[in-house]
């Protein structure tokens, strides 16, 4: 039962304890940045000035950082299509560059 006790994580987010069991795939240390950053987005939920139940809070939260996530993925696609379109770019030049070398180094030596 020590062991169990010693792997949970207590946070507090917007004024509340919880207890987290780390998985294989969470840190500790993960669990209390995650708790941290939603603790975080719910007090600028608070501080934009209108009275939110927590829930609602919680909500809003949530949903800026989900917008923030798909953003993210959004951008991250677009790199990732623009370094493929680059790497095919730029794996055409060394295929030319290439042929070149080996048409000039099979042609006969001029005179």
């Amino acid at each position: 039962m020590a062991d169990a006790d010693a792997a949970k994580v207590m946070v507090n987010i917007y004024g509340k304890t919880y207890t987290f069991v780390p998985t294989a795939e969470q840190s500790a240390e993960q669990i209390r940045r995650l708790a941290s950053l939603v603790d975080e987005r719910m007090r600028q939920v608070q501080a934009a000035g209108r009275l939110h139940s927590p829930l609602q809070t919680a909500v809003l939260a949530g949903l800026g950082l989900v917008d923030e996530l798909f953003s993210l993925q959004t951008d991250y696609q677009a790199t990732e299509s623009d370094i493929a379109q680059r790497a095919s770019k730029l794996l055409d030049s060394l295929g030319r560059v290439f042929q070149e070398t080996q048409i000039d180094s099979t042609a006969p030596p001029q005179s």
